[in-house]
């Protein structure tokens, strides 16, 4: 045999190692620990777990909090000394302003049947050399006074060439002073003459 031979051959497993039998007053004192610790160690593992099965479900419900922050909390006329940078002076607190109650707006029927003014939107070049029609829908606001305050693209078909058109005609659109705040939908359709 060489000595490679040697270190592939299989080396004969160690008898098992028999576990020592326990003597009498050892299986006791193993007896009295589980009952005087195991015992009460399960009880209280118990009873924090069946707390979930028998208490009621509770509801979460997230919350907003407000806080407002101010630059310096000082009260008015306060002297002494102060933490603020010698550079920085004082701010005046600012007065809080009632909250705005709004009124519900009008039907969008109200808003359309009093307009003032509604130019036409300017056809974009590109459209045109492309001879592309399409239709933008908008959401609009109408600011007490008339004007038309903020306006969103709800949906264009085709996407991406009349977009900006509408935009810039709706925010030129002027109605009738309401007194309120109106939200409502405006379509524009854009065809080839």
């Amino acid at each position: 045999m060489s000595a490679d031979e040697d270190q592939l051959s299989p080396v004969p497993a160690a008898p098992a190692a028999r576990a020592p039998r326990l003597k009498p007053e050892d299986s006791d004192a193993l007896w009295w620990l589980g009952k005087w610790l195991g015992i009460p160690f399960l009880i209280v593992v118990a009873a924090f777990y069946s707390e979930y099965l028998w208490r009621s479900p509770v509801d979460i419900v997230p919350t907003v909090t407000r806080q407002e922050v101010r630059p310096y909390p000082f009260p008015d006329g306060a002297t002494g000394p102060t933490l603020a940078p010698p550079e920085i002076e004082r701010l005046a607190p600012t007065p809080v302003a009632p909250p705005v109650v709004e009124t519900p707006p009008p039907t969008p029927a109200e808003v359309v049947a009093e307009p003032i003014s509604q130019p036409q939107p300017r056809y974009p070049e590109r459209a045109l050399q492309a001879e592309r029609e399409g239709v933008v829908r908008l959401r609009i606001t109408i600011a007490p006074d008339g004007t038309v305050s903020d306006a969103v693209v709800l949906d264009a078909r085709p996407r991406g060439w009349f977009e900006n058109a509408a935009l810039s005609a709706v925010r030129q659109w002027r109605y009738k002073p309401s007194g309120r705040t109106i939200s409502t939908i405006a379509e524009i359709e854009f065809k080839l003459r």
